[in-house]
C-alpha cells in the first residue's frame, strides 16, 4: 500500500497530537530564562513567581503575593498550566523557617467556570517568604480526589523588584 503525502502527515499529526505530554517526556526542552527550568519554560507558568510541579505531571500550582495587603494566592492548574476542575478544599505551603517547620493552610475561593482553582490566605509573614525566597526546604501539598500530592516549591527569577500585585 502506498501512502500519499497528505495522509502521511494527517498520520504524523494524529500520533503527537494523541501523545501529548506524557510524565515519562524528556524535560530537557532546551535553554530555559535564568532561574527558570527548561519545563516550566515549555509550559509557561503564568506568573514567574513561586512554581510547584506535582509528581504524575497532573498538576502544577502558582503561588503569587502582595507583600503591602499580605494576601497569598495559590493557583492550581493542570500540568501545562491550564485551568482543571478539582475538588481540593485547601493546599498547605510547608517551610522550614530558623530550623523549624512552618505550615501555612490556604483556603479555597470560588472557582470560576474556565480559571483556575485558587486557594488564599492572608499572611504577611508567608507573603515576605514567598517574595524573598526562603532557606531551606519548602513544599507544597494539596488533596485532590482523595489523592495526596506533595512536590517542592522552586523561586522563579520572574520576580521585578516590589511592586505588587502580580
Amino acid at each position: 500500500m502506498k501512502m500519499t503525502i497528505p495522509a502521511i502527515i494527517t498520520l504524523c499529526c494524529t500520533i503527537l497530537l494523541t501523545q501529548g505530554c506524557k510524565d515519562d517526556h524528556d524535560h530537557n526542552h532546551g535553554t530555559a530564562p535564568a532561574g527558570q527550568d527548561a519545563h516550566a519554560a515549555l509550559h509557561k507558568p503564568k506568573y514567574n513567581e513561586v512554581l510547584i510541579e506535582f509528581p504524575g505531571h497532573k498538576y502544577a500550582m502558582e503561588v503569587i503575593h502582595d507583600e503591602t495587603t499580605g494576601l497569598v494566592t495559590a493557583f492550581l492548574t493542570d500540568a501545562h498550566f491550564e485551568p482543571v476542575a478539582v475538588d481540593a478544599k485547601e493546599v498547605r505551603l510547608n517551610f522550614v523557617v530558623d530550623g523549624k517547620p512552618k505550615t501555612y493552610t490556604l483556603t479555597r475561593t470560588e472557582q470560576e467556570t474556565g480559571k483556575p482553582a485558587t486557594f488564599t490566605l492572608t499572611d504577611k509573614d508567608l507573603a515576605v517568604l514567598t517574595c524573598d525566597g526562603w532557606k531551606g526546604e519548602a513544599s507544597a501539598s494539596v488533596e485532590v480526589g482523595g489523592t495526596p500530592y506533595k512536590a517542592k516549591m522552586v523561586k522563579l527569577g520572574g520576580h521585578d523588584g516590589h511592586d505588587h500585585i502580580h
